[in-house]
Formats: structure tokens, sequence, C-alpha cells
């Protein structure tokens, strides 16, 4: 997430490796799981949120290039109207950089394109890639942060699993309708196995899956 002056901002230039064509591009898996957010397909109009990965930002096509926890990849709209949040403050659309984490406010346009009228930045990149290793049981609740540890007890009817860290032990959770990956990964665990994950803290000792890492 950028902090520059608008003005700096403008003048950004963005690599977007993920845009493919124009704004109505077929998101195929992408538009399957940001229409379940919005209730399923052809329901115009109503909003539903969604957790994704900026990828890269076009200003000229008003399109935000986006990855799913589930690793789907794929555009939504945005126009003059879509307010950026981060830490209580807004930004522009252009602020958003590849890598920031972002819960978006997403509805579906007359041509059966997503768009995002709002967006919430949850960890900026720079917040990421600077809370490398364990973190402690200090992480407030909704917070993004990295985790590692020991795996302890794995129940595989819940999707769970207890993380063993220095500062104490967490129950992961699985997320809502995990891709295949995820969902693989989460099977091959094993007692004693040290991973790395990102996950948002619920609070009482409990932690959604982001994604592993």
């Amino acid at each position: 997430m950028k902090k520059n002056s608008i003005r700096h901002l403008a003048a950004a230039a963005f690599t977007v490796t993920a845009l493919s064509g124009c704004a109505g591009t077929n998101l195929g898996a992408l538009g399957d799981i940001l229409g379940g957010a919005m209730g399923g397909p052809g329901q115009q109009g109503q909003q539903g949120q969604v957790v994704v990965e900026v990828q890269g930002v076009d200003a000229r096509q008003q399109v935000i290039a986006v990855r799913t926890q589930q690793g789907q990849q794929g555009n939504v709209m945005y126009d003059q109207n879509t307010i950026v949040v981060y830490q209580n403050q807004q930004y522009p659309v252009t602020a958003l950089e590849r890598g920031d984490v972002v819960s978006m406010q997403v509805q579906q346009t007359q041509r059966g394109q997503p768009y995002a009228s709002r967006i919430d930045v949850q960890q900026s990149v720079q917040e990421r890639t600077g809370q490398a290793g364990s973190v402690g049981g200090t992480g407030a609740a909704g917070q993004l942060q990295q985790m590692a540890g020991r795996v302890g007890q794995i129940d595989h009817n819940r999707g769970t699993f207890q993380l063993q860290t220095q500062q104490g032990t967490f129950v992961v959770s699985l997320p809502y309708n995990p891709g295949n990956a995820t969902t693989d990964y989460f099977h091959r665990l094993r007692t004693g196995q040290t991973v790395r994950l990102e996950g948002t803290f619920m609070g009482n000792g409990r932690v959604e899956l982001y994604r592993f890492i």
C-alpha cells in the first residue's frame, strides 16, 4: 500500500501481468467465487465480500488484477466512486500495490462483471514482508499475520489443526471453500511437522488460514 502523495501516485507505473484483454475477460473459476460471494450468478445489485491479494492496477482500464485464497486470478472493475480504506484513511485505488491483501465489497454489473464498491486493506505488502518468521499471540482480531510452528492435533472432519508456536498453541481452521492446493496440503499434514502460514487472528487463540507458505 503506497502512502505517497496523490501527485506521486498518479505518476507511478504498474506492471499488471495478471491482466489480459479488456475488463470483460471471462474470469472462469474466479468469477464463480466472486459470484458466490454475491449470492450466485444473475444477482445484479447484490453485494458480497471476498478477501483477495492484489496483483496490480490498470488505471486506464479501471480494473484491479486479483488472486483469491484459492489461487484463481482475474480482474475486478472499479471507478471514481470506489473507496479504498487503510488504517482508517482513504486512498485512491492506484495506491494499491501487488501483494496487498484486501477485503472487497463486490457486486455484479449489468454485463455480469464484478465491481468493487469498497476496498479495505487488511495488510499491506510492506507489513507482510516485514513480518517474516514466527509471530506471537499479540495479533489483533482480524489482523493477517505470518506464523510458524509445529503441527499438533489434526481434525480432518472439522478442517482444523493445532499449531504449536513459541508463544502458545493456536487452533487453525481452513477458510471457507478452500482451493484444491490448500485442501491437499492440509490432508498431508502430520503431527510434529513444521509449517509456515498466513492467517487471520479470530480471537480466543483461533486463526483462519489464508494460505500455507
